[in-house]
């Protein structure tokens, strides 16, 4: 066989051994049964595990990197509707980075979406104590407190997201709860 007719023959390839060519499919590559049996992670972390064994190897993350990861797997899980996940993610991304006060507010929406309104307080005042000035927590720890029926917090929530806020028809929004929280509900006309 001849260069030429190699080039015609797409399945013939050289061999290792070196005695000239053997006739191989390339196209036809049926995937191992090995992946088709074992998910992918089970073997990175087990590739992991076998690694950390070794001498001389060792790994180390930054706290905070670690932290952001979890956040963002958070935010990821919470966009897909997995709140439960997105909880447990933020949550380990709160502890590891305390003085954040994204991943508190994060945490806290996320918790009052699934209903565990002692949390998402918590973690909301918590965002506010490291970031006075965040509309974001003041609006959700507003709301939250409306849903809780502490409308005097609520009042005050809603007060101060309207001397933060930049938007006006996000202030006359908060003006309305105010004015509903207060007794001051406008009252519309019957059949409207």
């Amino acid at each position: 066989m001849n260069f030429k007719e190699t080039l015609i023959r797409p399945s013939a390839t050289f061999s290792l051994k070196g005695e000239g060519l053997h006739p191989t499919s390339l196209h036809r590559c049926r995937p191992s049964p090995f992946r088709e049996r074992v998910p992918a992670g089970r073997v990175r972390a087990f590739l992991f595990f076998v690694l950390c064994l070794l001498p001389g190897v060792s790994f180390s993350a930054d706290p905070s990197d670690i932290a952001l990861t979890h956040f963002q797997s958070g935010l990821a899980y919470e966009r897909l509707g997995r709140y439960d996940d997105s909880y447990t993610e933020l949550q380990l991304a709160a502890n590891l980075e305390q003085d954040n006060p994204q991943m508190a507010l994060a945490l806290g929406v996320v918790a009052n979406r699934l209903g565990r309104y002692d949390e998402a307080l918590r973690a909301l005042e918590h965002s506010i104590a490291l970031d006075a000035n965040s509309t974001a927590s003041y609006f959700e720890l507003a709301l939250l407190y409306e849903k809780k029926g502490l409308s005097d917090r609520a009042v005050e929530s809603w007060h101060r997201f309207a001397q933060l806020s930049q938007d006006e028809p996000l202030k006359t929004m908060a003006k309305k709860h105010i004015d509903y929280l207060e007794g001051r509900a406008v009252e519309r006309p019957m059949g409207r």
